[in-house]
C-alpha cells in the first residue's frame, strides 16, 4: 500500500515539473528594469523627449515616464526627475518634479494640469555660472505649455551616470506590470552649444530608479524614435541590457556614414586637425571618427569598443544590393520590419536580409550610395519659449499576448482531476 502511494506522489511530481514553469508564475515578474531612451554620460545641457501614448494597458495603476538627469554639483550627486503620469487619451496627466540630493528629496512640485492628448513632451534645462546652476522643467501637448524653474546654489561639476527617459513605476519604489497591447513612443534629442542632436549610443534596460517595469521590450525604429512594448515572457523577466543604438561607422565609397543618425561626431585627421560633423563625413585614410563626447558606455563583454574608429576599409559587407566597408570590428544596425537589429561584423561577410545571418564571402565590389535622413523635434531656447514640430508618423505594430492564460489554468485543472482519480482508484484497489 505504502508503495503504491509513494509511486503515485513520485508520479504527480514528475507531472508537476514537466508542466510550463515559465506558465505558472505569468503574473510574477522577475529583475524588473526601465524600458526607454536611455544614453551614455555626455557633456550635455538639456534634455528633450517627446512621448506618445498608443495605448497604456497595464495590470495595476499607471507607469510613469521619467526623464532622469544626474548632476554634479559642489561634487554631490543631484538626481533631477521630470515626470509624467498620463491616464488615457479623455483625462488630464499629472506633471511632477523632483529633486534629490544629500540622500533625500529636497526639492518637489505636483500639479494636474488642464490638457489632454497622447503627446506630450517633456524638457529638462540646466543654465550655470560660477555660484550655481539654474534648472529649468516643460511639459507640453503641442497647445499648451508649463514650465518650473529652481536654482541650486554651488559649483557645477558636470554630469554623473546614466541619463534618459524610461517607462516606470508609478513612483516610490513601485513597479509598472505592463500588459498586452502596451505601446510607448518616445524620441530624445540632447543640447550641445545651444543646438539639438540624438545622443550616440542608445539603451533600454537598466535598473537604476527607484521603480521598475515588467513584461516590456524596448526597439529602436526609423526617425530614433524607441517603442516600448508589452513582450509575453510566460512569467519571467530576466534582466538584460538592451542595445538599441551603439557608435557605428560605415564606408561608403569616399564617404563614412555614422549611425546613429543625427548625431553629433568628430573627425581627427592624420595632420592633426579636428572638425565635427553629423551623419557623414568624407573618407580620409588613417583619419579617427568618435562620437563627441561620450566618458562612458555600461559595461558588457561582447560589445567592442566603440568609442573611436579608425577610418580604414577593412571588412567589407554585402548586404541586398548594397556593398560597403566597416573600419573594424563593430555592430552595424540593419533596418528591418521597421526596427534597427544589430549585426556583429569581424569578417568580411554578406548579410541577407530574410534569414539576418551574416556569411563570410570574399566579395571584393564596392558601390556608392547615400543616405536620406529627417529630423523632428522640438526647439526650446533659454529665453523660455517652445517651438513644436510634427513628429513624422510612423506605423508600428501592437504586440499582442498569444497565450490565453484561462485555457492553461483550465488544462492544469484537467490534469489534476485526472491524478486524484488515478489516486482514487488505486486506493479503491488496493481495498478489494
Amino acid at each position: 500500500m505504502v508503495k503504491k502511494i509513494l509511486t503515485v506522489i513520485i508520479f504527480i511530481l514528475l507531472t508537476l515539473s514537466l508542466l510550463p514553469q515559465s506558465q505558472i508564475n505569468i503574473y510574477i515578474g522577475i529583475g524588473g528594469s526601465d524600458y526607454g531612451y536611455e544614453f551614455p554620460q555626455m557633456p550635455i545641457t538639456g534634455v528633450n523627449s517627446t512621448v506618445i501614448y498608443y495605448n497604456i494597458s497595464v495590470s495595476g495603476v499607471s507607469p510613469s515616464t521619467q526623464q532622469n538627469v544626474c548632476i554634479l554639483i559642489n561634487k554631490t550627486q543631484v538626481f533631477v526627475q521630470n515626470v509624467l503620469w498620463y491616464y488615457g487619451k479623455y483625462e488630464n496627466p499629472e506633471w511632477g518634479i523632483e529633486i534629490w540630493y544629500y540622500g533625500s528629496l529636497q526639492i518637489a512640485f505636483y500639479m494636474t494640469p488642464t490638457i489632454t492628448g497622447n503627446k506630450y513632451t517633456l524638457i529638462t534645462l540646466w543654465n550655470y555660472n560660477k555660484s550655481g546652476v539654474l534648472i529649468t522643467f516643460y511639459l507640453s501637448n503641442g497647445t499648451e505649455t508649463f514650465n518650473e524653474t529652481y536654482y541650486i546654489p554651488g559649483k557645477y561639476n558636470g554630469l554623473f551616470n546614466i541619463q534618459g527617459t524610461v517607462i516606470v513605476g508609478y513612483g516610490n519604489g513601485a513597479t509598472a506590470y505592463l500588459a498586452p497591447g502596451f505601446n510607448v513612443s518616445i524620441s530624445t534629442t540632447v543640447e550641445i552649444h545651444g543646438k539639438w542632436y540624438t545622443p550616440p549610443g542608445i539603451f533600454s534596460g537598466l535598473p537604476n530608479t527607484g521603480e521598475n517595469a515588467v513584461y516590456g521590450r524596448a526597439y529602436l525604429s526609423t526617425n530614433n524614435r524607441v517603442f516600448v512594448v508589452y513582450n509575453n515572457t510566460n512569467g519571467k523577466q530576466i534582466f538584460e541590457l538592451q542595445f538599441l543604438a551603439l557608435p557605428s561607422v560605415i564606408i561608403f565609397g569616399d564617404e563614412a556614414i555614422v549611425f546613429p543618425f543625427d548625431s553629433l561626431w568628430e573627425i581627427k585627421y592624420p595632420n592633426g586637425s579636428v572638425s565635427f560633423f553629423v551623419n557623414e563625413t568624407k573618407y580620409v585614410e588613417g583619419a579617427i571618427v568618435c562620437p563627441y563626447g561620450i566618458t562612458n558606455l555600461p559595461y558588457q563583454s561582447n560589445i567592442p569598443n566603440v568609442t573611436h574608429f579608425k577610418l580604414e576599409k577593412k571588412y567589407h559587407v554585402v548586404y541586398d544590393n548594397y556593398s560597403f566597408w566597416v573600419p573594424q570590428k563593430e555592430y552595424v544596425f540593419i533596418l528591418i520590419n521597421n526596427s534597427y537589429v544589430p549585426i556583429l561584423i569581424d569578417n568580411s561577410t554578406t548579410i541577407s536580409n530574410s534569414s539576418n545571418t551574416a556569411v563570410p564571402t570574399a566579395t571584393t565590389t564596392v558601390t556608392q550610395t547615400s543616405v536620406t535622413t529627417v529630423t523632428s523635434f522640438i526647439t526650446v531656447t533659454h529665453n523660455s519659449y517652445i517651438t513644436i514640430h510634427e513628429i513624422t508618423t510612423v506605423t508600428t505594430t501592437v504586440f499582442k499576448n498569444t497565450y490565453n492564460s484561462s485555457e492553461f489554468y483550465i488544462e492544469e485543472i484537467i490534469l489534476l482531476l485526472v491524478i486524484l482519480g488515478l489516486i482514487l482508484y488505486l486506493l479503491i484497489r488496493n481495498k478489494k
